[in-house]
């Protein structure tokens, strides 16, 4: 069962807004929802409000949108050139447009645009599934079903011309596309620099700082010899090697390119990470809405910032503790790769965030090679999470028609596929894609969307993970730790649950965080993954 109705919340929660600064018509679909057993009159009145609404919101918005492409073409043209643009065709329009202006000015309609159409395709999306909930129960209610009323009323509606959006945004990305390489060149140019500047800073660093994060790092290399190899597979270095409270340098920042390649040298296989999606649709590591928490400078303005309104190159001139800025995703896996052996990614996908889905999928896309080194992309949005699942199967099938396919098993998840990497070189490779797992929490929700589980029944779990299908959609679930998962009747439970579905447990400051504990929930739970922030006090007592 898809949870529609905690997408569309967690949708609301981004405080989505247009450059305009006003929040657009979002469907009531909770309120609209509850009216189902209780009165027919009044859920068709509200839906058919509702249907109005979002269609005269979509209009206004689009309206200003076309307003604001030819207020520009007119008044940034001399009289010559406005006549060439008598009786523009829409995407002839959009073409001219992204010709005409500055990159800056066109970006910020790529993004007015992107938003016009998340709303729009978010309200039919509600206003479809409100009807078929609707008429799922109807005939025993008593009440007549609706499909063949309302949906005439939404599929003529003005509401529904948003597909149309689709195309001019691949239009203004595809412009964007002739950027990219270079873009990516200079990204790769600064990262390059930004290395050197690192390495440079650290020779000169004061010889008790450089010992300090040498014993460190030392400390996880001997420590990580004395687990069972069983378990070291199992163990997912949140957010890198990193310490939450570790202010003084002894541990790489968060989210940091430095904190997963010391993590993976030093023999940890797994390392979680938080993506967001930049103004400029780079994927770029962050736990925060901003950078505030991170900055060396938190009164800077673009530190203030949501990490949505800045481009990846504002996040580079950016300077940050410890001397870290947040990287991309790309070099992050290219890292992975790079360092090889079992070096593979965690991803959490931030709750209501299609685009970094979408992203994604585009970064997998063009480089294959490195879908392997991604072992689950998680997120507490169940609807997101259904909806990566049919993009990466989408995917798949693409990449298989692209490339020379060597072999193919219908029954596995791997694929033999012969492609290009990103060296150039014709590699052939077995593909493995990530486990899609769904995120839950154990204690009283904080927010109303949140999906609360606890381990003395786990029935809800199965629904969540279906899409309407007999089989799961999704490959499992990330429980929040509870100490009852220890007991007896919790371990039974969790052994039940962990033969079915692949699991991970995560934990919040003052949980267990140990080899004991850990080690049980992989042996005795048979747990998959086992967030931990590797405390000194992870294999023993405090050193």
């Amino acid at each position: 069962m898809v949870k529609f109705g905690r997408h569309l919340q967690f949708y609301l929660e981004g405080d989505e807004e247009y450059n305009t600064g006003s929040e657009p018509f979002i469907v009531p679909y909770t309120d609209i929802r509850e009216c189902i057993g209780q009165s027919q009159e009044q859920f068709t009145d509200d839906w058919q409000t509702s249907l109005q609404s979002a269609s005269d919101d979509y209009l206004n918005r689009v309206r200003a949108l076309w307003d604001q492409i030819f207020d520009d073409l007119f008044r940034l043209s001399g009289r010559g050139e406005q006549q060439n643009h008598r009786g523009l065709k829409l995407d002839e329009a959009v073409a001219c447009y992204v010709s005409t202006m500055d990159e800056s000015r066109s970006r910020d309609l790529f993004t007015s645009m992107k938003k016009v159409y998340a709303a729009a395709s978010m309200n039919f999306e509600a206003l479809r599934k409100l009807v078929k909930k609707f008429d799922k129960g109807a005939n025993a209610r008593g009440d007549d079903m609706l499909t063949s009323t309302l949906l005439p009323e939404l599929y003529s509606a003005p509401l529904m011309a948003y597909p149309t959006l689709e195309g001019h945004i691949e239009t203004l990305r595809d412009s964007f596309l002739s950027m990219k390489d270079e873009e990516e060149t200079e990204l790769e140019e600064d990262s390059v620099m930004y290395s050197i500047r690192q390495k440079a800073s650290l020779a000169t660093k004061d010889s008790f700082d450089v010992k300090r994060r040498a014993g460190e790092l030392s400390w996880l290399r001997d420590m990580l010899a004395k687990i069972s190899p069983n378990e070291t597979p199992r163990l997912v270095a949140h957010r890198g090697f990193h310490c939450p409270r570790d202010t003084g340098g002894k541990r790489p920042l968060e989210n940091s390119l430095s904190a997963f390649e010391s993590a993976w040298s030093a023999g940890i296989h797994l390392c979680e990470c938080d993506v967001a999606l930049t103004k400029d649709e780079k994927l770029v590591l962050a736990h925060d809405q901003d950078f505030s928490r991170l900055a060396l400078d938190p009164s800077n303005a673009c530190s203030n910032k949501k990490i949505g309104d800045l481009t990846m190159k504002e996040i580079i001139s950016l300077t940050f503790k410890s001397g870290a800025r947040p990287p991309l995703l790309l070099d992050v896996l290219r890292s992975a790769k790079a360092i090889g052996g079992f070096a593979r990614l965690v991803i959490e996908i931030k709750p209501g965030n299609q685009e970094a889905c979408s992203a994604l999928i585009q970064l997998f896309r063009r480089h294959p090679d490195l879908i392997e080194r991604c072992a689950v992309i998680m997120s507490f949005d169940a609807y997101t999470m259904h909806k990566l699942r049919l993009e990466l199967d989408e995917l798949d099938a693409l990449l298989q028609a692209e490339s020379e396919m060597i072999l193919s098993r219908s029954d596995s998840p791997y694929s033999v596929l012969s492609f290009v990497d990103d060296d150039g070189r014709r590699v052939q490779t077995q593909l493995k894609y990530p486990d899609i797992l769904l995120l839950t929490v154990a204690q009283e929700a904080k927010k109303q969307y949140e999906l609360k589980v606890s381990v003395t029944d786990f029935t809800p779990v199965h629904s969540w993970l279906r899409n309407g299908d007999e089989k799961p959609s999704l490959d499992g679930v990330y429980l929040q730790y509870q100490p009852d998962m220890l007991q007896p009747e919790g371990i039974a439970a969790m052994r039940i649950l962990t033969k079915q579905y692949q699991v991970g447990v995560w934990t919040k400051f003052g949980d267990p965080d140990d080899i004991v504990t850990a080690t049980r929930l992989v042996r005795e739970c048979g747990v998959s993954f086992v967030n931990t922030d590797l405390p000194r006090s992870f294999a023993g007592r405090p050193v």
